[in-house]
């Protein structure tokens, strides 16, 4: 056989624990009484087994205290390598894999930490891999290294990821994590050990500058990862991370602009998901009060906003979800009305996202509009969008826009207000927003929408006497939709014998004129307009 090509791309190598070896027929399986099977092994080659005896070879050799670091890297090497399913994972738990790769985490050889911390990360796949890494290298009885005592995994990946100065390591440790808190088991035995702390601490130290390398962005992005897991799944997941400074960090992280963000050294995708978890993260935490609290310290709010324009869409989802929370608070209400009213606005007006984008958003409109300033700041910049009114508030957008009817509000704004006030007399009622912010009193006048109008909408009736000047079509549909309920009739009748309604001769007489139209036959004539403009106006 012609000889290996050994000078550049030609060169074959070896897979990881790879030996070849000849045998025969005449072996154990056909002459079961011999003995020695194992006599031309050496004890540092590293080679694979078959059969039942395919992990068990390997976790020998983890375990034995003369191996050379090399070959200990090799056989871990071997053991990720053969874990690429679910049965040789099982496999391996069965044979204590597990507790050697724990016990070698505090190996003085830097290379087998990282190699340890991957076999940690598939173990981590398995409900059985998990259940005994809080066992950890305990029960060992002859222990590698001494470094640490024997115990738990979790507190010796939390030590090395504060204390071991290698980025590979770092990765390879945060990699684990994640792996450990995709599921539920997993968040609470993170939480249980006390290695949310150790996160936080780290994060702490490193944000919020930008990682510099890929290693440590990728550490960066896989902590975040095993943060918002326990702070969805775990009990008490949040604990640790309050107190400490962590929330303003993050927001200091987010706050670099996207120039800086574009230097990134990941992938531009593993870049926008690292900023998704960030946000994540604060909406995470934005459901204790106390996460809210420290997200305003930092001016979270102001800093979440712009995220509503990103190009990516999970990205927009995760900071609207983050401002929901953070409206919770009023300081976030206040935030929201100042930076963020006008991206909103954007957002529902874009038929190209998601449903569930639309939902959070319709939602945290109703939240913030339990401030008035943002319940009337929202109707103007959205008035001429009545099907959005009518999704978010419904009957009660009458008080939102009435006060747009005043006088000192220029003419534009008038009619185009009498239109939407109109639009929402017409019956039927339009339920929208159920809890009724602010609270109405009684709730049947939701179902009685001229009834609501007058006893809700402040001076509805003189700015609509004022706009008969200017647009007396606009202001006479309002009155004649008024009129319907006999008490804005017997209001309006009022007003006009008061001598407090300034408009001339011919308008009043006209305003006159509509008490003497039958209510039924208005009201049947009123739902058909409604229907006719059901039927042509474009779909939202």
């Amino acid at each position: 056989m012609a000889a290996a090509d050994t000078t550049g791309a030609g060169t074959v190598l070896p897979l990881q624990a790879y030996q070849r070896h000849i045998t025969s027929d005449f072996l154990a399986d056909r002459y079961p009484y011999l003995e020695d099977i194992r006599g031309h092994l050496k004890e540092d080659d590293v080679s694979m087994a078959f059969g039942d005896r395919l992990f068990p070879r390997l976790v020998e050799q983890l375990k034995s205290p003369t191996i050379a670091p090399e070959k200990l890297i090799e056989a871990l090497r071997t053991v990720v390598d053969l874990c690429a399913n679910q049965e040789n994972k099982s496999q391996a738990i069965a044979s204590d894999v597990v507790a050697a790769a724990t016990d070698l985490l505090m190996h003085d050889h830097v290379p087998v930490r990282r190699e340890a911390a991957r076999v940690i990360t598939s173990m981590a796949l398995m409900i059985g891999g998990r259940s005994l890494m809080p066992v950890g290298s305990a029960n060992l009885t002859q222990r590698f290294t001494s470094a640490m005592a024997s115990g738990a995994t979790m507190p010796r990946l939390a030590k090395l990821l504060l204390s071991c100065n290698d980025q590979l390591v770092k990765m390879h440790v945060a990699e684990a994590l994640r792996s450990v808190t995709q599921f539920r088991d997993g968040c609470q035995q993170v939480v249980d050990h006390e290695t949310v702390k150790a996160v936080a601490q780290y994060l702490c130290a490193t944000l919020p500058n930008l990682p510099p390398t890929v290693e440590l962005a990728q550490c960066l992005l896989h902590l975040l990862y095993t943060l918002g897991a326990v702070t969805m799944y775990a009990k008490d997941g949040m604990r640790d991370l309050f107190g400490v400074g962590l929330i303003a960090k993050i927001v200091g992280f987010l706050g670099h602009l996207p120039k800086d963000h574009a230097q990134n050294p990941l992938s531009p995708e593993a870049a926008t998901d690292t900023l998704r978890q960030a946000l994540r993260v604060l909406w995470h935490t934005g459901n204790d009060p106390r996460g809210r609290l420290e997200a305003h310290g930092a001016d979270g709010v102001r800093v979440v906003t712009n995220y509503l324009k990103h190009t990516d869409p999970k990205v927009r989802e995760a900071a609207v979800c983050a401002l929901n929370v953070a409206s919770l608070e009023t300081q976030g209400k206040k935030d929201v009305l100042r930076y963020s009213i006008g991206g909103l606005g954007e957002l529902l007006h874009n038929d190209k996202e998601t449903p569930y984008l639309h939902e959070t958003s319709i939602q945290l409109c109703r939240c913030a509009s339990e401030l008035p300033a943002f319940r009337f700041s929202f109707a103007r910049l959205n008035l001429r969008s009545i099907w959005l009114l009518e999704k978010i508030y419904g009957t009660p957008s009458l008080a939102a826009v009435s006060p747009l009817l005043n006088p000192r509000e220029n003419l534009e704004t008038r009619i185009e207000a009498a239109k939407v006030v109109r639009h929402f007399l017409r019956p039927p009622s339009i339920e929208g927003d159920k809890i009724r912010v602010p609270p109405i009193c009684p709730l049947r006048h939701i179902e009685n929408p001229p009834l609501f109008a007058i006893e809700e909408c402040a001076d509805i009736l003189s700015n609509l006497a004022a706009l008969m000047q200017d647009a007396p079509e606009e202001a006479l549909d309002c009155f004649e939709a008024l009129v319907e309920a006999d008490k804005p009739r017997e209001e309006l009748q009022a007003f006009l014998e008061s001598g407090r309604a300034q408009i001339s001769e011919a308008n009043r007489e006209r305003v006159e004129a509509i008490w003497q139209k039958d209510p039924e036959a208005s009201e049947q004539s009123d739902l058909q307009d409604f229907r006719d403009w059901q039927s042509t106006s474009p779909a939202p």
